[in-house]
């Protein structure tokens, strides 16, 4: 068993751990009995369109996928493009700040034919139109539903304004690789020789080939997006709708409990604020403190339901997709057969062709 699967083992036996540990404090022995009798009155017509909206969620980045590698000719079907999405989404949710999804996505779409060059320029221009959505609708719903947000925010503020500043910082240093690779690469290289200094790593010539490895692929990326300002706007506003779609999900539990005296607008803008508040946390899937974020920010909308709600919510929008992220991913690893290239798929039609001639 290699290091980085022992990595990701620890990882989800930590999201575990902080989901029995979130039950064990909010809710207490005496309570559970209630707790199931609540979780029961949700009416199950609303659960199964959250679990369609999340499944929606996911897709609108396979879509993205789908979208872009169609602009590099590269005729991967959307089926195989949902389950890249499924895979980056279990990874991202298993590891720290969402760190290993990328990377696995990169991994599969290789083992597919697809250069890694284009991959890395996908995923990479998937983060920065997630991220940015993510600021971009936080912002808005700040300013637009400024109240709703800073009574539910209460003394959490200064979360908040964490979470903007981790959030909007790598979003800075996203668009400034992409868009300055060559200041990029300097500071990379000056920051890899710090980091042997005060031996943080060891391998300095393997992290500096990495650092200009990746910074020459997105200078390529970035002129490719400067020439083509249309799709990075049509990633952008798919970007938006899955956030959308990810931010519904406390709405549809509220809907389920038939709770009409809250607007949807009102609902998803609180939504949204968790979300810059708790993504960047470097904990796998930012397991025990979204929930407790979620307790705060929505017990003025749910009041005495707010704890189903939070179990609910969560999980159709993390546990739910964690476990079929990890289904599609078991299933991907073992069954699928590798798809192949445009040129594989080009030599086969000349020797069928050639065959037939003769």
């Amino acid at each position: 068993m290699n290091k980085k699967t022992i990595t990701y083992i620890l990882d989800v036996a930590f999201i575990a751990f902080a989901g029995i540990m979130v039950f064990r404090i909010f809710f207490g022995n005496n309570e559970i009995g209630g707790i199931i009798e609540d979780l029961k009155r949700a009416d199950p017509v609303w659960m199964i369109i959250g679990l369609f909206t999340i499944v929606a969620f996911v897709c609108c980045e396979s879509w993205i996928i789908h979208y872009m590698l169609r602009i590099y000719k590269m005729k991967i079907p959307f089926l195989r493009c949902v389950c890249y999405s499924f895979i980056g989404f279990f990874y991202c949710y298993i590891t720290p700040s969402s760190s290993g999804g990328q990377p696995m996505q990169i991994y599969y779409m290789k083992r597919d034919g697809i250069k890694i060059g284009y991959s890395t320029f996908i995923t990479w221009v998937i983060t920065i139109a997630f991220k940015s959505a993510l600021v971009i609708l936080g912002t808005f719903f700040l300013i637009f539903k400024r109240d709703h947000c800073a009574a539910a925010l209460g003394d959490w503020r200064w979360l908040l304004i964490l979470g903007y500043v981790l959030n909007v910082g790598l979003l800075v240093i996203m668009i400034m690789v992409f868009f300055k690779p060559l200041l990029a690469k300097k500071l990379g290289v000056r920051l890899v020789d710090l980091f042997v200094k005060i031996r943080i790593i060891k391998n300095q010539e393997k992290y500096t080939s990495k650092v200009i490895r990746i910074c020459d692929n997105y200078a390529v990326g970035a002129e490719y997006v400067k020439k083509n300002v249309k799709v990075f706007v049509n990633v952008m506003l798919i970007s938006i709708l899955q956030r959308l779609l990810l931010s519904s999900i406390p709405y549809i539990v509220y809907r389920a409990y038939g709770l009409p005296r809250e607007s949807f607008f009102t609902i998803i803008a609180i939504q949204t604020v968790i979300g810059i508040m708790v993504e960047m946390m470097p904990l796998p899937g930012a397991a025990g403190i979204t929930e407790a974020c979620f307790m705060v920010l929505f017990e003025g909308i749910f009041g005495h339901l707010v704890k189903p709600a939070m179990l609910l919510s969560r999980g159709i929008s993390f546990y739910a997709l964690l476990i079929i992220g990890g289904v599609v991913t078991l299933v991907f690893h073992i069954f699928a057969k590798r798809h192949p290239t445009p040129e594989e798929l080009e030599s086969k039609n000349k020797t069928a062709i050639s065959g037939s001639e003769k």
